[in-house]
């Protein structure tokens, strides 16, 4: 079971901010014109002074958002079901968008050959009905790795996204798959 820790009041990136918008405050104070009358130059002084003041605001709370949401998310996907403790050694999937064969699978041979097999998956997706054997690649680590329900691709088009989608969706089926790589053909 996972100990919840409890998250503190002000995390670092609060104080920094927080310290950063209090040193502007204080630079612009301190460059700020004798007040001698109340004239044209000073009181764009003090615009361009609230306008800074809340510029850095704005950046700040962005930021702080921005802060949240990433830890929310990342708090949301360890309790998703797909745990962060895998038993066994974690994977890296290798995702393979090919339009048929694979021009460089001499050079991936010769990486995936100082490998070891525990240690990666292997996917692929080309057109429909191409299959990788030895009439069609050169390395043996490609044989029967393609999906079977593959979609026609257009380059820039939606099918593209598909595919993409198919591939990690094979992936994913495999709980020690931990590290995703989507690779192109060429």
């Amino acid at each position: 079971m996972r100990e919840d820790r409890k998250r503190p009041i002000f995390s670092s990136s609060s104080i920094l901010s927080y310290s950063l918008v209090v040193t502007v405050t204080m630079t612009m104070k301190k460059r700020m014109p004798p007040s001698s009358s109340p004239s044209i130059q000073q009181h764009f002084w003090l615009g361009l002074q609230l306008v800074l003041s809340l510029s850095v605001l704005v950046c700040v709370l962005a930021l702080l958002r921005i802060s949240s949401q990433s830890q929310s998310s990342a708090s949301a996907f360890s309790s998703s079901g797909r745990s962060s403790s895998v038993e066994g050694t974690p994977k890296i999937a290798f995702l393979f968008l090919a339009r048929s064969n694979l021009p460089l699978d001499f050079v991936w041979h010769a990486f995936f050959q100082n490998a070891e097999k525990r240690c990666y998956s292997i996917y692929i997706h080309s057109e429909p009905g191409f299959v990788f054997d030895k009439s069609t690649t050169r390395s043996p680590f490609f044989y029967g790795r393609q999906l079977n329900g593959s979609v026609k691709v257009e380059w820039g088009e939606s099918s593209m996204v598909d595919a993409e989608r198919l591939l990690l969706a094979a992936a994913l089926e495999d709980p020690a798959n931990q590290r995703f790589v989507l690779i192109s053909d060429s």
